[in-house]
């Protein structure tokens, strides 16, 4: 291809991917599939994800969250903090990116429910694959579900942390007297060196509920 010729089908791929690996995928003459492809490997995605990862570095919204990310590897890290345990979930650009669809992989979900879980992934690749989103802006909105699924939580009044570190689940048995939340294996530990079956906080006998 031409100078010209390059620089056309570098910034149309770069700025409207979705538009892009559409027309690959559906219109693209099959001659042409395969020198776009291979333009795409050499000279777009590599330099799209050096960007991406630039643009990473330079944010400055992060909060408790860290990322760490690689052109070799092409593998982009999210990790978020909570009570020493760390949730993360990494993001996987193919060599032929946008032309194919990036894969969510979740490696760390704590107390988490799974169906969560995936709708985040679902979230992060829909934005990624089919909205134009970038990688800093669809790490920003599993931050912000994150965020959202701590706001709000109590730590357990026997270990005073959020999240187990035993089980890495939340508080999730509720006293009906005091409506206070326990992790469930705080308080059976507090039941067994106690030797009651007693509330923590409100000493009345133990009557809670799992939620």
């Amino acid at each position: 291809m031409s100078n010209v010729a390059t620089l056309v089908v570098f910034r149309t791929v770069e700025a409207l991917p979705t538009l892009a690996k559409s027309w690959w995928t559906d219109d693209c003459p099959r001659a042409l599939q395969s020198p776009i492809s291979q333009f795409v490997t050499n000279r777009v995605a590599p330099e799209t994800l050096r960007r991406e990862l630039s643009r990473i570095q330079k944010a400055s919204t992060l909060g408790s969250m860290s990322v760490s990310g690689s052109c070799v590897s092409r593998e982009v890290v999210a990790t978020y903090m909570q009570d020493e345990c760390t949730l993360s979930v990494m993001i996987r650009v193919p060599p032929t990116f946008p032309l194919r669809n990036v894969e969510v992989d979740c490696q760390k979900t704590l107390g988490i429910a799974e169906k969560r879980w995936r709708r985040w992934s679902l979230q992060i690749m829909r934005m990624l694959n089919s909205q134009d989103g970038s990688i800093l802006d669809a790490l920003l909105l599993w931050k912000q579900n994150v965020d959202k699924e701590f706001e709000g939580v109590e730590p357990c009044p026997v270990c005073y942390s959020v999240l187990c570190v035993k089980t890495h689940a939340m508080p999730n048995l509720e006293c009906k007297t005091c409506q206070n939340r326990f992790h469930a294996s705080c308080l059976f530990k507090w039941f067994q060196s106690s030797g009651k079956s007693q509330c923590v906080l409100c000493q009345q006998p133990w009557s809670g509920t799992k939620i």
